[in-house]
């Protein structure tokens, strides 16, 4: 009986710990999006901003302006993707290490329990 209750106490203890590793990764998850969310929110305005100035420029600037918009577009545009996965991949990483710091932490603390 004792032999039962104490694998029953070790899988009750796994389980509560699985759940709060679930609970922090979810966690995790929505505050990842929420950024993203805003990340893209700022990239669409400046998109649309820089879209307004060179369709001014287009306007009233002669054909020089024309002819090397498009090469313009794709400078910026690459400049901008490549910005973007740049911080993404720092950003990953870093909440890879906070995150694995986190968990060690509530693991040492329920284990110590």
């Amino acid at each position: 009986m004792f032999d039962f209750l104490s694998k029953e106490l070790l899988r009750l203890q796994e389980e509560r710990k699985i759940h709060a590793f679930v609970m922090l990764a979810e966690r995790q998850r929505r505050m990842r999006e929420a950024e993203e969310s805003g990340r893209r929110q700022v990239e669409e305005k400046r998109r649309r901003e820089e879209d307004e100035i060179f369709k001014q420029a287009r306007e009233t600037g002669g054909t020089v302006v024309k002819v090397h918009q498009s090469t313009i577009d794709s400078y910026l545009e690459d400049i901008i993707l490549s910005s973007m996965e740049n911080t993404a991949q720092e950003q990953a990483r870093e909440e890879i290490q906070r995150m694995a710091v986190e968990i060690n932490d509530l693991a040492y603390e329920m284990e110590s329990r």
